[in-house]
């Protein structure tokens, strides 16, 4: 994607940018050898897929305190304190199974620390990212932004299994460097990133939360996309899930599982340097309708229980489809949320929409235990075909529904 001057001279952004893509690439490349770990050390699939359940779940239930604490403190400080406790939780791990004392218990503990402080620092980040953005090109900020995630789901996953194929600490090691490095860049932040308040008495905790979850679901568009990726998540991530454990359960190694996920990251990429063409040239709500139905399409090819080399080609497909709505969806939320929700109503996007993530490591290990690969991959078809229905049922009020860009005033503030 070509990115304006606007964000190529913005120091900041670049900091940014540079942080998040440290965090997403350390991420992305341990999250492939944990389940890996989990197997090495005598666990079962269901083992492996409830300690992603457990690390997802640790980040979707410190999300709403942490969005909450996004908008009330400075969020320099609170980006760089969550990236050191990252940085040691990663770090941990890398030390337990370098002096062979790993076990499934400090295992599990340890990355479902990881996850909550990671979570932190995600709410932080979602509340800085509207003073960040360069004021002359947001759309190609954004979209920067977008083929980061890209970028690191590209080389995480290859430089994990790679990692781990050299040594089984390295991938957590490298994982906490990684963090270390985000904790740098936010420190190195000169924007004022404090949050924009006026009220007077600050409400509680969960009240405070709630304002965002109602700020959310009054608009319309916001309310849809939310459903929409909740069912999606779910599903998608116990797609990929099924994949690395069906692979790895027929002989795959650490390193072909890595490079069949690069093919997927390659293909993401190469979705989001593609996304402004689309945008340009078809509406949101057209994107939503094709990409729903063609990712239902994609996951019932997985029934053939293809090689992994066809598995990669499956998932790069799923994964060239997404960007343009996460670019759309995104810049929908920055530009309609006031500076003084940005961290409640980011945060709720991610634990309403993306929480379902959280327990898709457990259904797939759940199915691949109690199902042949493609009964799972039927059960997965069918549920990304009830999300397609769906699409197709509220498309016409949504396409008659106002769509208005402007961002309101500070309500409810």
């Amino acid at each position: 994607m070509a990115v304006g001057t606007g964000v190529r001279g913005h120091r900041d952004f670049r900091l940014f940018w540079l942080g998040g893509a440290a965090t997403l690439l350390g991420s992305h490349a341990s999250a492939l050898v944990l389940p890996v770990l989990v197997l090495l050390l005598g666990g079962s699939p269901v083992t492996a897929g409830v300690l992603g359940t457990a690390v997802g779940l640790a980040e979707v239930l410190i999300s709403p305190a942490a969005g909450v604490c996004a908008d009330r403190v400075p969020r320099r400080p609170m980006m760089v304190v969550s990236a050191l406790v990252a940085a040691c939780a990663a770090g941990a791990i890398a030390l337990v199974v370098l002096t062979g004392r790993v076990s499934l218990p400090v295992l599990f503990a340890a990355a479902v620390v990881e996850g909550a402080a990671t979570a932190c620092y995600a709410a932080a980040a979602s509340g800085a990212i509207r003073a960040i953005l360069p004021p002359d090109d947001p759309a190609g900020a954004l979209g920067a932004l977008q083929a980061r995630e890209k970028a690191a789901k590209l080389a995480g996953p290859g430089v994990g299994g790679g990692l781990y194929q050299l040594a089984p600490w390295a991938p957590f090691l490298v994982h906490a460097a990684c963090h270390a490095v985000a904790a740098l860049c936010a420190r190195a932040l000169g924007s004022d990133l404090r949050p924009a308040r006026v009220e007077t008495t600050r409400p509680a905790f969960a009240r405070d939360f709630a304002d965002g979850v109602r700020f959310l679901w009054a608009e319309p568009f916001l309310r849809f996309m939310t459903v929409w990726a909740a069912g999606v998540n779910l599903v998608l991530g116990a797609l990929y899930f099924h994949v690395i454990l069906v692979a790895r359960l027929h002989g795959a190694s650490a390193a072909t599982i890595g490079l069949m996920l690069t093919a997927a990251g390659v293909a993401g990429l190469c979705g989001a340097l593609f996304a402004p063409t689309l945008l340009r040239r078809f509406p949101p709500i057209r994107l939503v309708l094709v990409v729903s139905w063609s990712m239902a399409l994609v996951a019932f090819a997985f029934t053939a229980s293809p090689p992994p080399a066809v598995m990669g080609v499956l998932l790069a497909a799923v994964s060239a489809l997404t960007p343009a709505l996460s670019i759309a969806f995104q810049s929908k939320a920055i530009t309609r949320t006031p500076d003084g929700m940005q961290g409640r109503v980011g945060t709720a996007l991610r634990t309403l929409g993306e929480g379902t993530g959280a327990v898709a490591p457990l259904a797939a290990g759940a199915l691949v235990a109690a199902l042949a690969p493609a009964l799972v991959a039927v059960v997965l078809g069918l549920g990304l075909t009830a999300i397609a229905l769906h699409t197709t049922a509220v498309l016409p009020s949504l396409t008659a529904a106002p769509d208005p860009d402007r961002v309101p005033e500070q309500a409810g503030e």
